[in-house]
């Protein structure tokens, strides 16, 4: 009998084991996302790209946590971020982090305050010279970082800077597990640039989500995080896939091979909303596209870059600024839901937003006089631009060719997926050749826009895109004051003249704010948020609702 009744509950054992597995398994949810375009490598400290930053969110963090769901720069631990709390002195130049405890990575490590330091160190000076630029541009002002006890970090910056915590709440302060990132390749007792170079390929973080598989430009998985610290991950699994056509992006979701599509054009937008079971949203992207003339400013017989600008003389550029009917294209490529700016400024930067500032304007009458008297009619010049790359890029790019032939100007479109080396046609700055680009709002302040690309030192600024009329000298100084600068309405007018000098050299064009749409299952629901800087795709537990979770 006693054995008959151990095989029966044996039996019923089994029997429950294998239900719940089943019902388990049964529950599993998967969200399948197709993207314009995706990753090739996860790098978020050097990393400035719009195409990367959608994806870390997921899977590591900042020590400062910030609120998405808002514009205003709403910061603490509520929000998430590997600090549980942290004090900013009076004196704006330290601040001190107590770290939180029982935070693991992926592969199992207990995060410590080594790990802590060394992903701030490795930003202060850098190993990894791919680096050099973000660490300029997010730790520039931060002279070191220490640990007072096990559990407590300072960071001590060289001014007072009221944009520190944006920076440390930024993807470029996000935390990197030293054991592992050392132990990838070489010496594990030295951080090399091989150790990063690898790391990009096998990412370990300690967010909701960790990277299971990826194939760089073509899919990244990512699975539960079951050790997560915080509130746990809602999907089991999210496979994201490339789909750079957006037509097929359309196909994929409608066909129920995705659950969700990103950059979806306004002219497909109907065909997803009439298919039943499936919705659009979409919101204003915090990220200018923008047109850039190859090298303005010089004029130089040869540089490093292209032979020198002398075909964008100023009086070109100022016509070919005037020349572009912005609320056409508005209307026309975004049906009108696209914000036009008169100038290089966001709603989201509160108390520094400028929007009286008049730097872009249409005015074909000036740009046909400047034509005119600088015998400009006739000119030839090349307009590159990736074909998928921006939503509507090409199509911009299309548009504005004719607005240029009606002042006299004969604009070429070429197009390209692969950038060509500095001085040869299709590469950055090159002489008689304009393209597309964008400036995103990296964080909610003028100096976190424009000053990422245009501030010296700025990215637009090394490819020596822009040389200003007052000198590099003078500029600096301009530049600096406002930078510097605590007192908002000082700030702000001078942020005025750094507008105003944009004006008089003409050497880029802000077309506008684009409305980003997504196309979706019925039962998701998701929206961009504003807080986060652009297109990224944050699936953590409060931040969407789909229906199968429930």
């Amino acid at each position: 009998m006693k054995i008959k009744s151990f095989v029966r509950n044996l039996f019923i054992l089994l029997t429950s084991i294998l239900s719940l597995s089943l019902t388990s398994f049964a529950n599993a949810v998967e969200l399948k996302v197709g993207v314009l375009n995706l990753s090739a490598t996860f790098a978020p400290a050097q990393s400035h790209s719009n195409v990367d930053s959608q994806f870390f969110v997921n899977m590591m963090e900042p020590l400062i946590g910030k609120n998405a769901k808002n514009m205003d720069n709403e910061f603490g631990p509520m929000f998430g971020g590997l600090a549980e709390s942290y004090e900013i002195h009076p004196s704006k130049q330290i601040i001190d982090f107590k770290i939180r405890k029982g935070v693991k990575f992926h592969n199992g490590d207990d995060m410590t305050i080594e790990d802590v330091l060394f992903s701030l160190q490795s930003m202060i000076n850098v190993t990894d010279p791919i680096r050099t630029e973000r660490s300029k541009e997010f730790f520039g002002n931060i002279a070191r970082a220490e640990a007072l006890d096990e559990n407590t970090v300072r960071v001590i910056t060289k001014k007072p800077d009221f944009l520190t915590e944006l920076f440390l709440s930024s993807q470029q302060s996000m935390i990197y597990p030293k054991k592992y990132l050392m132990s990838l390749t070489g010496d594990p007792d030295i951080d090399e640039i091989s150790d990063y170079r690898a790391f990009g390929l096998a990412p370990v973080g300690t967010g909701p989500y960790k990277v299971t598989s990826f194939n760089p430009r073509v899919e990244i998985v990512y699975e539960r995080h079951d050790d997560y610290w915080g509130e746990k991950a809602p999907y089991d699994k999210i496979t994201m896939i490339r789909v750079p056509e957006a037509a097929a992006r359309v196909t994929a979701l409608i066909n129920g091979e995705i659950d969700l599509a990103t950059n979806i054009a306004p002219d497909q937008l109907a065909t997803i909303d009439n298919s039943p079971g499936y919705k659009t949203t979409g919101a204003v992207t915090p990220l200018f596209h923008v047109i850039y003339f190859g090298g303005a400013g010089y004029d130089r017989e040869s540089d490093a870059l292209s032979g020198g600008s002398k075909t964008f003389t100023k009086e070109l550029r100022q016509a070919m600024v005037s020349a572009v009917d912005r609320d056409l294209l508005n209307d026309a490529l975004w049906f009108g839901k696209s914000v036009v700016p008169s100038t290089h400024s966001y709603p989201n930067y509160g108390k520094f937003y400028t929007p009286d500032f008049d730097t872009f304007s249409y005015d074909i009458e000036k740009a046909k006089k400047l034509i005119k008297d600088n015998n400009l009619e006739g000119t030839k010049l090349e307009f590159w631009t990736d074909p998928y790359y921006y939503t509507n890029g090409l199509l911009a790019a299309q548009a504005m060719a004719e607005m240029w032939k009606e002042i006299g100007i004969d604009v070429t479109i070429r197009t390209t997926e692969t950038w060509a080396a500095k001085g040869e046609p299709g590469s950055w700055g090159y002489n008689g050749q304009m393209q597309n680009w964008s400036n995103p709002m990296y964080y909610a302040d003028p100096h976190g826009s424009f000053g990422k690309m245009w501030a010296p030192g700025g990215a637009g600024m090394t490819r020596e895109l822009w040389n200003p009329s007052i000198g590099m000298e003078a500029y600096t100084e301009l530049y600096n004051e406002f930078r510097w600068e605590l007192d908002p309405e000082i700030r702000n007018a001078k942020y005025g003249e750094i507008m105003d000098l944009v004006k008089e050299d003409a050497f880029m064009l802000v077309l506008y704010q684009p409305f980003e749409s997504y196309g979706m299952r019925e039962d998701l629901h998701w929206d961009p948020f504003p807080g986060h800087i652009p297109y990224v795709l944050d699936f953590r537990a409060g931040m969407f609702e789909d229906d199968r979770l429930n």
